[in-house]
């Protein structure tokens, strides 16, 4: 069964001072039977500068394993309009990007704030979807900010990471039930998250994910145990991602 991670980070994290490299990805997952998934940079310090060589580098990992692994840009919000859009173009329509992410706690960015629309405005006109952080980083993260984006935004897919965790899980799958355009992401969240959230909005909302590489194997054990099924494993491992981030073999 084909296995996709659909939260994995590259490079060195100026925020949270983590780091993981392309020969940690692989050789964590490759193990474990994960083929690849959608990797993001790590935040990157604040210059538009830094976000270019780190996206570069993404792309350089994911052309090595085409059809596997594929890249997803992580810009700050904040920077002047016209260098976001001119980065986040390059990153879709150069560098084959499948989608852009906002990250409240690290960017300083509310989810609904004017900068975060334009996040959301060029991912709808580049075609790609928008994966926002939720959970730690409250209340910028919580997943309540994002009903007016998700609303706004209806034709826009919008991946609610981490699934605002556990203390904020109602309220991810609330936005999940009720908008065809949000889905979860649910990294990190507990067991008992994961069977709530799968009770309620269906394994065709959830995606498999990690966040970080020593989280990996914990997560397997966690959606083996919530998705007893063949057509439902393949659903959250590897379908749902394949349908919101439009991935081709």
């Amino acid at each position: 069964m084909r296995i996709l991670d659909a939260h994995i980070h590259l490079g060195w994290d100026c925020v949270f001072d983590e780091e993981q490299t392309e020969e940690q990805i692989l050789g964590t997952n490759e193990p474990l039977g994960v083929q690849g998934g959608v990797v993001q940079p790590f935040i990157s310090r604040p210059y538009i500068q830094k976000n270019r060589e780190i996206h570069d580098r993404l792309c350089k990992f994911c052309n090595a394993h085409k059809g596997d692994y594929f890249g997803l840009g992580s810009i700050n919000p904040h920077f002047e309009p016209e260098e976001y859009i001119e980065e986040a173009t390059r990153c879709v329509k150069e560098l084959g990007f499948v989608g852009l992410k906002i990250t409240p706690i690290a960017h300083a960015c509310h989810p609904a704030s004017k900068d975060a629309y334009t996040v959301y405005e060029t991912a709808r006109k580049l075609g790609v979807p928008v994966m926002v952080h939720t959970g730690a980083g409250i209340p910028f993260a919580d997943p309540v900010q994002l009903l007016e984006p998700i609303k706004h935004f209806h034709d826009l897919k919008i991946i609610i990471a981490h699934a605002g965790l556990d203390i904020m899980n109602t309220q991810a799958i609330q936005l999940a039930k009720q908008f065809d355009n949000a889905f979860l992401e649910p990294s990190w969240c507990s067991t008992v998250s994961l069977a709530n959230m799968y009770r309620q909005c269906g394994a065709e909302k959830i995606m498999f994910s990690s966040d970080t590489l020593n989280n990996v194997e914990a997560e397997l054990t966690k959606y083996r145990y919530v998705f007893k099924k063949e057509a439902e494993q393949e659903q959250v491992f590897h379908k749902t991602a394949e349908m919101v981030f439009k991935l081709k073999k």
